[in-house]
């Protein structure tokens, strides 16, 4: 049988026009520049891919079904994925027309029947999960990308999320991007497979669902700061390092000057301040969390944080999005991928 719901076509709306979807964006060369802050003017362009997991489970299907009963019963599924892709894509441009013309009912057709709901995929784990969240760079234009063309009343995203965490900043600032998603209208469903631990589990506490597999490792709601001391050292050898500050804390732990009890106290009240705005963003995004249980830097396996209310759900990210496949919905991975640099 036909797998799931047979769509395809991702209308991307830019200045009024329509933009018809595809499993690859066509080449930037011929479409409005993308945001800065990927190399200005450089040629190499990041480029923006739209892949269907409909699609893929359809090619699966077809090749089962061609190894299991043979090339004549594939040849009629291909016949209906085809027809179905057709109809369906129909009803895509019928909605779209409508929602211009300003009918009622916008995201329907003029058969009013409402257009298929899409989920939209988004993907922060290797690569882009470091120390610093520089996968960030890419996020926030994927993000831009789904706003610009999801609806509110039909669509919802997911981010496939593994990351360990990293600087309050780096991961600050990847949540206060997903946080455009919810500011859109835009339900957000987070899906960890490993790992969401420090800043990674600050991301997921933007979601109105964060499901786990069941061997995740979550939470891990602490601050940390190492610094190698090599003031001593320094000393032995007869080198001296001078620094001028202007303000009584400009300069407390180094490497270079000798801490004293003072410093101390006050870089541990600074990391006790960026806990507590942790904490406060933990509980307000999960306020049935017991809040001073779970704030002591410990990690907890998927169960275990079900059960501190870290999690909703145990399950893997690919059952999820197969589930929304067979509950009849586009679902759509975008990604940012940059072009390769010319090594000359």
């Amino acid at each position: 049988p036909l797998i799931a719901a047979l769509v395809f076509l991702v209308s991307l709306r830019l200045g009024g026009g329509a933009f018809p979807g595809a499993d690859e964006i066509p080449d930037e060369d011929d479409e409005p520049r993308l945001m800065g802050g990927f190399g200005g003017g450089a040629p190499a362009r990041p480029k923006l891919k739209i892949k269907s997991w409909n699609r893929q489970l359809d090619r699966y299907a077809l090749a089962t079904t061609k190894a299991t009963q043979g090339k004549a019963e594939a040849r009629k599924l291909l016949g209906k994925v085809k027809n179905g892709y057709t109809e369906l894509q129909k009803k895509e441009v019928d909605a779209a027309l409508a929602k211009e013309k300003g009918e009622k009912g916008g995201a329907a057709g003029d058969d009013g029947e409402a257009a298929q709901r899409r989920v939209w995929v988004l993907s922060f784990q290797t690569g882009r999960n470091d120390l610093t969240a520089s996968g960030v760079q890419m996020l926030r234009e994927e993000i831009t990308a789904i706003i610009a063309a999801a609806e509110a009343a039909r669509d919802e995203v997911v981010l496939k999320l593994d990351s360990p965490g990293g600087t309050v900043t780096g991961y600050g600032l990847a949540g206060a991007q997903l946080m455009r998603l919810k500011d859109a209208g835009l339900k957000l469903t987070i899906a960890i497979d490993q790992v969401a631990a420090s800043g990674g589990y600050l991301m997921a506490c933007t979601a109105d669902r964060i499901i786990c597999s069941p061997f995740a490792v979550i939470g891990s709601i602490g601050v940390v700061q190492e610094l190698p001391v090599v003031y001593e050292r320094l000393k032995r050898e007869g080198i001296q390092f001078e620094t001028t500050t202007a303000g009584k804390y400009k300069r407390t732990l180094t490497p270079f000057k000798e801490p004293t009890d003072e410093d101390r106290q006050k870089n541990k009240d600074d990391l006790v301040k960026v806990l507590d705005v942790f904490k406060a963003f933990v509980h307000t995004s999960r306020p049935s969390v017991d809040i001073e249980a779970v704030a002591t830097g410990e990690t907890w396996i998927g169960p275990l944080a079900k059960e501190q209310g870290l999690v909703d759900d145990l399950m893997t990210s690919d059952a999820l999005l197969l589930d929304y496949v067979n509950d009849g919905r586009q679902v759509l991975e975008v990604s940012l991928t940059k072009a390769p640099v010319s090594p000359l």
